[in-house]
């Protein structure tokens, strides 16, 4: 009988996810309440951008911690813990960026947030299918 390992790396990954998606909530809230728009933007970029923090943390975090759990369950938890840690980064920077006005060109902090996003989870995804085979 093989014994169970708890997957500490993806619980914590999951808490810290866990814990920025509530706040992205609130932060919505609030700008839902600064602008009295109980639906949608109301034209309104500032409440776009927050939406888009929450709404794109909630598109990819789910599938990374499935995908990160399956990882450290077939015993690459350091390559777990650092996946874990450099998502949390991208989603924080992806954040930070979209809170913040750069005019017309590229924001670094959203470029950074989005490429580290693809990369782990195209990593996460490789190192499984490895795994599997």
């Amino acid at each position: 009988m093989t014994a169970y390992v708890f997957p500490i790396a993806t619980a914590l990954t999951a808490a810290v996810l866990g814990l920025l998606q509530a706040g992205l909530t609130l932060y919505v809230a609030a700008g839902r309440g600064q602008h009295k728009t109980g639906l949608g933007d109301g034209g309104h970029e500032a409440l776009t951008r927050r939406i888009r923090m929450h709404g794109n943390l909630a598109e990819n975090a789910a599938l990374f911690i499935a995908l990160l759990a399956l990882v450290e369950l077939s015993g690459a938890t350091g390559f777990a813990r650092i996946a874990g840690a450099v998502f949390v980064a991208a989603r924080l920077a992806h954040a930070y960026g979209l809170s913040m006005t750069f005019g017309p060109g590229a924001n670094p902090f959203r470029f950074a947030g989005a490429v580290g996003t693809i990369l782990c989870i195209a990593c996460v995804s490789i190192r499984l299918a490895i795994a599997a085979l």
